[in-house]
């Protein structure tokens, strides 16, 4: 008698079985013109003789496609239930990312269609075929996030699978709305336009021109000793990922 290990078959028969029309997830757009072309561009048209196009080398695009989709399977596998080894993590990526299923991919959004080659022999080259996938993966990558690959590649492989249930990670904290928070021995920097209360200044001295004395807990102690409730109002400008913040106090 053979005893199979159903656990240990059951990503290689998800990502080989013909996909339910119905169960097939959206393909994420590629918006960026330059990006777009640069995908169905096979290399054999921007290199060589037949060079027409001032676009990047797709080669690039795939080298960078295949170490995410290699870690996005990677990642699906370690938090899939139930837990498995590093052995098995291995052979069932091997299994799920074989040519077999690339092409099988491919022909279901047909995206061979799309693709513009020197030579049309190269749509029966599994090798270049999965190139021309890994190029769109590290497109997809490059355009938007690693979430939108995540959500796309695991629904491919595995329909049913529920992200948030399983744990997938989260949006990365710089594309939540921001929550000011100013420290409380951070400098506050002021508009010009305003003028601190005289009941603010020490009685030993005058206030000096320039107000880089005036900190934050300099003015939390002055209020304090007033019983004044003061509270802030922040406002970001520039890039998400390095705002510089305007930071207002009121009373």
């Amino acid at each position: 008698m053979v005893i199979i290990d159903l656990t240990k078959l059951q990503c290689c028969c998800i990502s080989t079985v013909r996909m339910n029309p119905q169960d097939l997830p959206p393909l994420p757009r590629i918006e960026d013109t330059e990006l777009f072309m640069t995908v169905h561009t096979h290399h054999s048209l921007s290199t060589g003789p037949y060079a027409e196009t001032t676009y990047r080398d797709s080669e690039g695009l795939a080298e960078l496609g295949e170490k995410v989709l290699d870690l996005t399977v990677t990642d699906y596998l370690y938090r899939r239930k139930p837990v498995i080894d590093a052995q098995s993590i291995r052979k069932e990526r091997r299994d799920i990312l074989a040519d077999e299923t690339i092409i099988q991919w491919l022909n279901l959004y047909n995206l061979k269609a799309k693709l513009r080659a020197a030579d049309p022999t190269i749509l029966q080259d599994p090798q270049e075929m999965r190139k021309y996938f890994l190029a769109y993966v590290g497109a997809v990558f490059v355009s938007d996030d690693i979430l939108t690959v995540q959500n796309w590649i695991v629904r491919l492989i595995d329909p049913h699978y529920t992200l948030n249930s399983q744990g997938f990670p989260s949006m990365p904290p710089q594309y939540n709305a921001p929550h000011p928070a100013p420290p409380q021995s951070s400098p506050l920097s002021f508009p010009p336009t305003y003028h601190p209360p005289a009941s603010s200044m020490t009685s030993t001295s005058d206030a000096p021109p320039n107000l880089s004395w005036l900190t934050l807990s300099v003015v939390n102690q002055a209020a304090a000793q007033k019983r004044m409730r003061i509270h802030y109002q922040g406002t970001p400008v520039g890039a998400d990922h390095s705002p510089t913040w305007t930071v207002r106090c009121f009373s």
